[in-house]
């Protein structure tokens, strides 16, 4: 009996400490951040440069998943995750990176797996939209314009998201998003995703 009091004891205590533990671990956030560079900027990252920027994020417990960047190079829309935004903030800081804008997304309507988006089509292109809501995913519907959707990001607020689409043409993810019936702010292509490794 004594043996069965001491070993629940033991795991009383067990859990409490590790209840405890968990209490005090850091929340784990997720952020999109746009950024805006000149010209060029980007043309000299390499593993050398990546593995870098990896280490400085890691001193403040920030992780870069991977960054959508447009044609040329000049705008980038990054996923991050980190303890907090300043921490986000604070780790672009230290690697001298632009942020336009920081916007955490929480929650993904359509989840894309580690290089899906590198494997499109012959002919067609990869385009980012924003949206001032989230929007009813009718693939049917998209399909008819010839647009196809790869991944999706809701803000934590739930008034903006992203959707990252497969298609022939600017103007056909135009006519799509506009048939969905959900206003957006904004298209942008998105050829080329960077990944930190």
């Amino acid at each position: 009996m004594k043996a069965f009091c001491a070993a629940t004891a033991m795991t009383i205590a067990g859990s409490s400490v590790a209840a405890g533990d968990a209490a005090t671990a850091p929340a784990v956030h997720r952020y999109l951040i746009e950024r805006t560079f000149p010209a060029g900027a980007l043309d000299g990252v390499d593993a050398a440069a990546k593995r870098q920027v990896n280490a400085n994020n890691g001193t403040l417990g920030v992780t870069w998943e991977k960054s959508y960047a447009n044609a040329d190079k000049t705008k980038t829309y990054c996923v991050y995750t980190g303890p907090s935004e300043s921490a986000v903030r604070d780790a672009a800081k230290l690697n001298g990176l632009p942020v336009d804008s920081v916007v955490e997304i929480p929650k993904d309507i359509k989840a894309e797996p580690r290089g899906a988006a590198q494997k499109i089509a012959a002919g067609n292109h990869r385009y980012l939209v924003k949206r001032a809501s989230a929007a009813p995913v009718d693939g049917a519907r998209d399909a008819t314009f010839g647009v196809t959707l790869l991944t999706s990001y809701e803000t934590a607020d739930r008034r903006d998201s992203f959707w990252v689409y497969e298609a022939p043409s600017f103007s056909a993810v135009e006519s799509a998003a506009r048939a969905s019936g959900a206003p957006f702010e904004s298209i942008a292509e998105v050829p080329e995703t960077l990944y930190p490794n």
